[in-house]
């Protein structure tokens, strides 16, 4: 019994150091080593990944609903953001924490403001109104402490009976250059508010007939108001047009793109929308009707043009307001009906483009006004989602601004356009 003990005792232990000795070695053979995790490729950053919401303006001074932000201007020495408030007819003015701590309303003369922008390097404050019932079109000029020094109106200039002022700009010339709703050109003002000139880019345009804007700034907010009642659509119905949209913003046929017929017709004055001016004073005119930018130097002589007319990506629609970020060299547009935000390099190449419609961050319900503050940051008027975004971007542009273009790729042709003659 003790010898069969010994035995079966001797039997584990040998068993047991067996499978002690091919455990040891399984485990460390290649085959048992645990693998290590792929590496998973870094795809490239896309458009929503590079831009970041910082927040969203949606309230007034008294805590109420922003209604209908129709324009929207950063002020960089203040590092002010000044927004025109459509449906209250009024300017609101938010500081560095994003808290409107002013108004500038009736009581500084200002009823229907519709831009405004500034000459801080002599003190003074634009804003663009429209035609009312007691008041035409006009000007106003403010000091820096925002009292009224002036007020200038347009129907006594030439071609400026009917001029309803939507933007503007000082360019480095000390001149005034003003944009009007379904004026063919720019206004072009000396610096004590007196007529210089028309700055007017000339393409091939197919007429259509005329739309029928507005009359008074009271209409249009009767249109905003009804409107206000049913702003609900689905995301995938980009094109869709609400209804009771004011006549200025309905969409336009796809007419004002010149057709094989009309390429031997004569050029046109375009339809300008809005402006952008840089350092160095080369001028940058958006045209919602040709869906494209014209391009003139310190001395309005004309350098290029870019843009195509579409429903694509790189294409514009509606683009109704650009803006120019110096540091990272490009060029932002609104296009209205796609709810996009496009960007181009400052010699007109398509970078990508964002949004789309919706009611998230980063998402637009017809958007109808862009700028750049001194941060960099994007300041985008969100018509009917009432709302202003404030987003911050991650990129870079390596595209020159001008000059030799050697080793780029190439910019895709664009068949459909015809470099437009200057008169």
């Amino acid at each position: 019994m003790a010898f069969n003990k010994k035995h079966n005792t001797a039997w584990k232990l040998a068993a047991f150091w067996l499978l002690f000795v091919v455990l040891a070695w399984h485990l460390g053979s290649p085959l048992a080593q645990e693998k290590p995790a792929p590496v998973e490729e870094q795809k490239p950053a896309t458009p929503r990944e590079v831009m970041r919401l910082v927040t969203i303006l949606n309230q007034d001074d008294r805590g109420k609903p922003l209604r209908f932000p129709i324009n929207i201007s950063a002020e960089n020495d203040q590092e002010e953001i000044y927004v025109i408030n459509g449906g209250q007819g009024n300017i609101l003015i938010y500081g560095r924490d994003f808290f409107p701590h002013l108004v500038l309303g009736a009581g500084r003369g200002i009823d229907s403001p519709q831009c405004i922008f500034f000459d801080m390097e002599h003190g003074k404050v634009f804003i663009g109104q429209n035609h009312t019932a007691q008041n035409p079109s006009r000007l106003t000029i403010l000091n820096a402490a925002f009292l009224p020094e002036k007020e200038v109106t347009f129907t006594a200039m030439p071609d400026g009976e009917k001029f309803s002022i939507t933007n503007g700009m000082v360019g480095k010339n000390g001149k005034l250059y003003l944009i009007g709703n379904q004026s063919r050109g720019a206004l072009v003002l000396d610096a004590e508010g007196k007529f210089s000139h028309w700055l007017k880019p000339m393409d091939k345009i197919f007429l259509d007939a005329p739309v029928k804007t507005s009359d008074s700034t009271e209409e249009r907010l009767e249109y905003l108001a009804e409107l206000q009642k049913n702003t609900a659509a689905p995301p995938e119905e980009v094109s869709a047009v609400p209804e009771g949209l004011p006549a200025e913003l309905l969409p336009k046929s796809r007419g004002t793109i010149p057709t094989d017929k009309e390429k031997g017709k004569d050029l046109q004055p375009v339809l300008l929308h809005d402006i952008a001016i840089d350092s160095d004073g080369r001028i940058f005119l958006l045209s919602e009707e040709t869906s494209k930018v014209y391009v003139y130097g310190p001395g309005e002589n004309f350098l290029f043009s870019f843009g195509q007319k579409g429903g694509s990506s790189g294409k514009m629609s509606r683009p109704r307001g650009l803006c120019l970020d110096e540091k990272k060299k490009c060029i932002y547009i609104v296009d209205y009906m796609r709810h996009t935000i496009l960007t181009f390099d400052m010699a007109g190449r398509f970078i990508f483009e964002f949004g789309g419609r919706g009611t998230g961050a980063l998402w637009f319900n017809f958007p109808t006004a862009i700028d750049v503050d001194r941060q960099g940051r994007l300041l985008i008027a969100d018509l009917f989602n009432n709302r202003v975004q404030i987003l911050e971007s991650d990129f870079t542009i390596s595209y020159p601004v001008f000059g030799n273009t050697k080793g780029l790729p190439p910019k895709q042709k664009d068949t459909s356009r015809d470099e437009p003659a200057q008169p």
